[in-house]
């Protein structure tokens, strides 16, 4: 083995002006070919990192609702003492718990009028999510009193002229109509505008009182998760917890998810998995098709040569152990450019946000960027397997080489 990478390094200090030129062909292709790779492998991690996060956000990862009815509903409220709420808490994964109450309002301006579903909440809910995209204004306090403070998107306030510490009156429409007046007290910007746009936060206990119902009566119980923990698994749990663990005075409920609520978002993002499967498959064979042209290129200049070492007595698979070296340096060469090229333009993205999206469209305002350097490592290593593999295939034309011909006088 020794005898094989001496000679494969000698082959690439004496390689032609062709060989050459094929050889950085070869390699620069590798580079591009992983960088994009990566690229690719990222952007979608983004995305469905950053929509994840969102939608979850609005709604929590998995919820309990009446059966039949949506998590939002304003007609059937249950208890949210549950016997095994404290366990639910405690289960494997869950960052929260929380109920909700919704009820649907009218803002009414002079020159608009605008639809909301306004999200009450307790002094306990989890506003991390919300502190992360608010862009003015404070986020509200329901300690103590009842608060008259309500949190909008940017693009709602924007459409119907607010500006934070304005009041805003809305109508609730019932059996009779209800006339609320609440203060802005900050807007938000979650990027995505099917939700954005139809949502308020305001205090649960103003909820609970236009729709008539008892301090400990919600919607909808919210259950957050952690990012690593999948939806479905978390899904599953919850639906363990209430069939082993609900008593006889329990509400049945029913569990539902994110990914049911909002399953347009969903299968987009497993559109992308299916594109990124395409664009890995492709860069893989065109950077493999490449360093076999660069390898067949070294080959047909080095005939003569692979002549007089079959005739010392070498065999085609030592023979062609010397020449798969000489491409493993190429591609080695190749695959560290295109980490250091991939890796390098995703962490620019990922912090100044340079390449900006239509939210309108992707639901986002920038290209979105997650970086998993164990996804990388595998990534180089199924990458660098397959081009090996196709690069093995010309090892077929060593086989064929017969030494008293390839020896003769030019």
């Amino acid at each position: 083995m020794r005898a094989e990478r001496f000679i494969a390094a000698k082959l690439s200090d004496g390689d032609g002006r062709l060989s050459r030129t094929s050889n950085t062909i070869a390699w620069v292709s590798v580079g591009l070919s992983v960088a994009i790779m990566i690229i690719a492998i990222a952007v979608v991690a983004g995305f469905k990192s950053e929509i994840r996060a969102r939608a979850t956000g609005f709604m929590g990862s998995v919820m309990l609702v009446q059966p039949g009815q949506s998590p939002i509903n304003e007609l059937y409220p249950f208890s949210e003492n549950l016997s095994y709420r404290e366990k639910l808490a405690s289960t494997p994964g869950v960052t929260g718990v929380a109920g909700v109450a919704w009820r649907s309002g009218l803002i009414k301006t002079d020159e608009n009028i605008d639809g909301l579903y306004f999200k009450g909440v307790d002094s306990l809910y989890d506003f991390s999510f919300f502190t992360s995209c608010l862009v003015e204004g404070n986020l509200p306090d329901y300690h103590g009193r009842i608060s008259n403070d309500v949190l909008l998107s940017r693009t709602t306030a924007s459409k119907l002229g607010f500006h934070v510490g304005d009041d805003v009156v809305v109508y609730f429409i019932g059996d009779e109509v209800k006339v609320r007046k609440f203060r802005l007290c900050g807007l938000y910007d979650a990027g995505l505008e099917e939700i954005d746009t139809k949502m308020a936060v305001a205090d649960r206990r103003h909820v609970q009182r236009l729709n008539g119902w008892a301090s400990d009566e919600v919607s909808s119980i919210e259950i957050r998760i952690d990012g690593n923990t999948s939806i479905e698994a978390m899904n599953d749990r919850v639906e363990e917890v209430l069939f082993t663990s609900m008593q006889e005075d329990d509400r049945a409920l029913f569990v539902t998810n994110v990914k049911k609520l909002y399953g347009h978002l969903f299968d987009w993002l497993s559109l992308l998995d299916f594109n990124v499967l395409m664009i890995l498959l492709l860069m893989v064979a065109v950077a493999g098709f490449n360093m076999i042209s660069a390898i067949l290129i070294i080959l047909f200049e080095k005939i003569s040569t692979i002549g007089l070492f079959k005739a010392l007595g070498m065999t085609s698979r030592e023979v062609s152990r010397v020449f798969l070296l000489r491409a493993g340096a190429l591609v080695g060469k190749g695959m560290l450019w295109g980490n250091i090229l991939g890796i390098g333009l995703c962490l620019i993205q990922k912090h100044t946000r340079i390449i900006k999206l239509d939210p309108v469209n992707y639901f986002v305002s920038a290209v979105p960027i997650r970086l998993s350097f164990g996804e990388i490592l595998l990534l180089n290593l199924v990458a660098a397997f397959l081009i090996m593999a196709i690069i093995s295939l010309s090892s077929r034309f060593i086989s064929r080489i017969s030494p008293d011909r390839t020896m003769r006088v030019e």
